[in-house]
């Protein structure tokens, strides 16, 4: 995306961990998950968010580093923290640990993402940036209880998964807007459509995801865990008598394990979701928050050359 702004970043992330003087295990578990996730190959994706949202009110790179910093150790805890408790993404370097260290290793991230903003002198914008991650953990956790609550119900509404997801996903990504509108000077107003902008961008991403592992069964869990992704609930809240029974039948395999969930059965539901259009659906929803992201960027005040990349980042398809 930006290979001189990496290097940047790859600094600034070796001179926080050296000034810590973490152990050399901690240390290398660190460096090794940072981008472990990535499945193209792009480095800091939060970083380089909240550095595009800086710039798109008239910031520079360097004033957005510590909010750049902090986003990525932040945002990393946060998908530890998932993986544990969906006994999800087994390639992963913390899953491979006991799952104690990775816990350690997740709260170490926590407290690096406070680290990283105490190089910010000005004591208003430190406090402002504080009380963004402090508030931001609060409801992405709130938005994690409610995904393992609505596990165990066997009635979601469409209207409470987007709120989930909005508290889940689109939290974090409008915490970089915000922190990067903050630390490039924005006024209120600004900031807080820059932060609104992260949720839609968030929402459209997480349905993104939702679509792809629908039915990818070699990597995810998803829907043998009962996870409600946004084509269960469509499914849930669209299917009426025969079908309705024969996908209450598909998801009642929690607890037997993703190899007794059979080709019978995989077949089943991929024609339930073919036939009631979930890829249609989820493409639809896909664009409305896209839409609603673009929307807010085209109103922004600011010179277009400033919102070049995230015009960029809002319209590419994840």
């Amino acid at each position: 995306m930006n290979p001189r702004l990496d290097q940047v970043i790859f600094r600034e992330i070796d001179k926080i961990l050296k000034k810590t003087r973490l152990g050399t295990e901690m240390d290398r578990m660190i460096r090794v998950s940072l981008n472990a996730e990535s499945k193209t190959g792009e480095l800091f994706k939060w970083a380089h968010l909240t550095c595009m949202s800086c710039k798109c009110v008239g910031g520079n790179e360097e004033a957005a580093l510590p909010g750049a910093m902090a986003m990525e150790f932040f945002a990393l805890a946060a998908d530890i923290f998932d993986d544990i408790q969906d006994k999800d993404h087994e390639d992963l370097p913390w899953r491979k640990i006991p799952e104690a260290n990775a816990i350690n290793l997740a709260t170490c991230l926590l407290m690096l993402s406070s680290e990283a903003i105490s190089s910010i002198k000005d004591d208003r914008v430190f406090r402002e940036i504080s009380t963004t991650l402090y508030r931001t953990g609060i409801i992405a956790s709130n938005g994690q209880f409610r995904e393992f609550l609505y596990e165990g119900q066997q009635q979601v509404t469409l209207e409470q998964y987007f709120e989930m997801v909005r508290q889940k996903a689109g939290s974090l990504t409008s915490c970089a807007c915000k922190i990067g509108a903050i630390l490039g000077g924005a006024p209120k107003e600004l900031v807080e459509l820059l932060a609104e902008l992260g949720i839609y961008f968030g929402i459209k991403s997480q349905i993104w995801n939702d679509l792809n592992d629908f039915l990818d069964f070699s990597k995810k869990k998803d829907f043998i865990c009962n996870k409600k992704t946004l084509p269960y609930v469509y499914l849930l809240n669209t299917l009426k008598d025969e079908k309705a029974e024969q996908f209450k039948e598909l998801t009642q395999w929690k607890g037997q394990g993703i190899h007794k969930f059979g080709n019978e059965e995989k077949e089943k539901l991929k024609l339930i979701a073919t036939e009631e259009g979930v890829t249609p659906f989820c493409t639809v929803m896909y664009e409305i928050y896209r839409q609603k992201a673009q929307e807010i960027l085209e109103g922004i005040s600011v010179p277009e050359k400033q919102k070049e990349k995230m015009k960029e980042l809002v319209e590419e398809i994840v």
